[in-house]
């Protein structure tokens, strides 16, 4: 009777270590977030950049939003709003953004 409350209690803490030791979340998964104020950014002038639409092209937004502050002193956009439009026969994406800075 010992040995088997001995196994039994054992099988129930190897069970409950492997099921306690997985991963939760990995690091890619976690959303970036960032809270500022009025007082901590500097709202700049209206940005814009264009770039030919490529739907499987996951970094596109990035691309653009990196156009966009390229040559500039902002370090991010506010609210950007990202449009799909042809160009003859080239579709094209745009963003349209106001640049920020903090302070």
């Amino acid at each position: 009777m010992n040995n088997k409350l001995i196994i039994i209690t054992f099988c129930l803490f190897f069970i409950m270590f492997i099921v306690g030791c997985k991963t939760i979340g990995l690091a890619d998964n976690v959303p970036q977030s960032l809270q500022l104020s009025g007082d901590n950014i500097t709202v700049g002038e209206v940005l814009t950049a264009e770039l030919k639409y490529n739907a499987k092209d996951d970094t596109l937004r990035d691309q653009l939003i990196a156009e966009a502050l390229k040559g500039t002193t902002y370090d991010f956009l506010i609210m950007p709003r990202y449009e799909i439009f042809k160009d003859g026969l080239i579709t094209k994406m745009r963003v349209r953004g106001r640049g920020a800075r903090v302070k």
